[in-house]
């Protein structure tokens, strides 16, 4: 569930970052309802991801809770940011996605 969730939110902030439109109703919704999803279960998996590494799991719960936040404020401003933020919400993404593969050992299943 929480692999899924984060699949759907990276596809969201993809199809927000290429978009030419402004962020709409919809998208922000799904996005939200993905947060609290992974929220969610991210609590639930907590537990695994102490035992693999705990400083890891540190940083993915701080990167993760950042990422919701910078979500957020591109969504609520709209297209006015400049490439170099657009590609770091991209990289965020990606990379809170690459700790979760790292911490669940490769085997996201």
């Amino acid at each position: 569930m929480h692999l899924v969730t984060w699949i759907v939110l990276l596809i969201v902030v993809f199809s927000v970052v290429f978009s030419k439109k402004d962020v709409s109703v919809a998208a922000k919704m799904i996005a939200r309802i993905c947060y609290v999803v992974a929220l969610v279960s991210g609590i639930m998996l907590l537990g695994y991801a102490w035992e693999a590494s705990p400083v890891l799991a540190v940083v993915k719960i701080l990167l993760a809770i950042g990422l919701i936040g910078f979500c957020e404020i591109y969504f609520s401003q709209g297209h006015n940011w400049r490439s170099r933020t657009k590609a770091l919400l991209l990289v965020t993404t990606i990379l809170v996605g690459l700790l979760g593969f790292i911490l669940a050992g490769g085997r996201p299943f």
